[in-house]
């Protein structure tokens, strides 16, 4: 569990202890799901803190594992899905939006990149909760996490806190709970670049780098210099030393990280990761020299964290347990490749007024490799939350926006995303202006059939689509395209449903113009399409 920390020490001499117990306790990770909850002055939760042994003989099984697991050393990559759940308030509000869930993505791929790992959001969509008591405290609505979850998927549910209160000296930032398998976040840490890949570092057995020291992080007055104590303040762990002589037994059971007495608890230079020039040493006079940036320690505001090679060949072998198969059973290679376009409106285009007001077919360019999208529509052009009335992912280069106003102007941008790129930029704010027309059924006559085509002229690329209203009833027929010269180009079977419709021309055909006629046995039409 990370927690931010209220104030900062001038030196590590300088600790005032009672502060430091009260602000600390919230540290344990792994300590059982119902106990967080608990007082936060509860004695055994100084112990409480993935000091199980189920917890580490998961990690020592790991440790050994990587000798024998030759996969570690190929070129392959691993690709983990995860879900976001969004808690938000009864009313809708309060909750992670799309774009940050993406921004988040980007970042969170960017810092395993290194170690092959990346990880793809499950079902291209968030997961939204709407419950008072689990945004303000979810570490207390175990059973609406559990309703929750998705049992294919790393679950990592977002509310406004992680749980009651920080004791007054320290707010938690997130946590991971073996017991439910889950991660929780604090909202204000969506965009963080440190604390959830610290999550996740758990997720995947990792402990602390200063394991042991959670209780009461390393003070000169109380543990000394040189520190001779053999166990660490936890009264269980054993005090790791800087010639490597037990790094397996004691911390974090990892060789290539150094020992860590906690010392960026309240560490003030260079806003928590200037340069450790305090000269520390263990019971062997060794100087002790913490890895300030390594994502399982305590140095925050580092610019850039890295995981050891054994920290990142650990987690891939957690990710390969069998206590993992639900993270790579059933799921294909994800979607990937480079975006480097941004999408362009095609219908309306940039500026213009739609047919109509109350159906607006909105249509942009598809780049290359994107396969969804996150779409915002709004009344301004900043786009800010407060004037969205669309802010979702969607699955197509297009949507039909329904419930606008007649005579209003309207702000649009999109963002193109797959599986294992979210870091492309959103388009530009595109705009829109609704006409006063409606297309309600009682505007046509009680039979019928009319059909338009958007955009035209539209492009050469088949990212065109036939409007449809029918008042026949369902009517299987054909679409078929033909030349300026009558020569047949294609025909395929449609349906064309009671009501309004619309139906992609997937034909991708050179600049020209062409004929489209539609026909069944009440239909027989032919329209006009220009491509340029």
């Amino acid at each position: 569990m990370l927690i931010l920390r209220p104030k900062k020490r001038k030196s590590m001499n300088k600790v005032n202890l009672t502060a430091v117990i009260s602000a600390i306790i919230l540290l344990f990770s792994g300590l059982p799901f119902e106990a967080i909850s608990q007082d936060l002055h509860d004695h055994h939760l100084f112990c409480g803190y993935d000091h199980s042994p189920e917890e580490l003989k998961r990690l020592e099984q790991n440790i050994e594992r990587i000798k024998h697991l030759a996969i570690l050393r190929s070129d392959g990559s691993y690709y983990v899905p995860i879900k976001f759940h969004s808690i938000n308030r009864n009313d809708g509000g309060g909750g992670i939006r799309p774009n940050e869930v993406v921004q988040q993505m980007c970042i969170l791929n960017s810092n395993f990149a290194p170690y092959d790992i990346q990880f793809f959001l499950k079902d291209q969509d968030i997961n939204y909760i709407f419950n008072n008591a689990a945004f303000n405290n979810p570490t207390a609505a175990t059973a609406i996490l559990l309703s929750n979850r998705d049992n294919r998927a790393m679950d990592v549910f977002w509310a406004q806190n992680t749980t009651s209160g920080g004791g007054g000296f320290g707010v938690t930032l997130g946590y991971y709970t073996p017991m439910q398998d889950w991660i929780v976040m604090r909202n204000d840490q969506i965009n963080s670049g440190f604390t959830l890949s610290h999550e996740i570092g758990h997720f995947f057995s990792l402990q602390h780098t200063f394991l042991g020291w959670e209780p009461q992080p390393w003070d000169e007055s109380i543990h000394g210099n040189p520190v001779m104590q053999v166990t660490a303040p936890d009264g269980i762990e054993r005090v790791e030393l800087a010639n490597g002589s037990n790094c397996s037994l004691a911390a974090d059971r990892i060789c290539d990280t150094p020992p860590d007495y906690n010392f960026g608890f309240g560490w003030q230079a260079g806003g928590g990761c200037g340069p450790f020039d305090i000269d520390v040493r263990d019971r062997n006079n060794d100087q002790v020299i913490p890895m300030q940036d390594n994502y399982m320690g305590y140095f925050f505001n580092c610019g850039s964290y890295e995981f050891t090679p054994t920290q990142a060949d650990v987690m891939k072998a957690d990710f390969l347990s069998e206590r993992r198969n639900y993270l790579r059973n059933g799921f294909g290679v994800p979607s990937s490749g480079q975006i480097s376009e941004s999408p362009t409106p095609i219908y309306p285009l940039n500026g213009a007024k739609s047919d109509y007001f109350d159906e607006v077919v909105l249509q942009w360019t598809a780049p290359e490799n994107a396969t969804y999208y996150v779409l915002e529509v709004g009344t301004l052009p900043n786009l800010n939350p407060g004037n969205l009335i669309i802010h979702e992912f969607v699955s197509d280069p297009e949507i039909v926006l329904t419930g606008l106003e007649p005579d209003r102007n309207y702000f649009w941008r999109v963002r193109p995303l797959n599986d294992l790129n979210y870091c492309a930029p959103r388009s530009s704010v595109y705009s829109f202006s609704t006409s006063d027309i409606s297309v309600d059924v009682s505007d046509f006559e009680p039979t019928g059939f009319e059909a338009n085509i958007v955009p035209n002229p539209g492009n050469s690329l088949g990212k065109t689509n036939v409007i449809m209203t029918n008042h026949f009833g369902f009517q299987k027929g054909t679409l078929s395209i033909f030349s300026i010269d009558g020569r047949h180009i294609s025909s395929r079977e449609i349906e064309i449903p009671e009501g309004r419709s619309s139906l992609r021309l997937h034909e991708s055909l050179v600049p020209g113009m062409y004929f489209v006629k539609i026909n069944s046995g009440f239909i027989e039409q032919t329209l006009p399409l220009i491509l340029h």
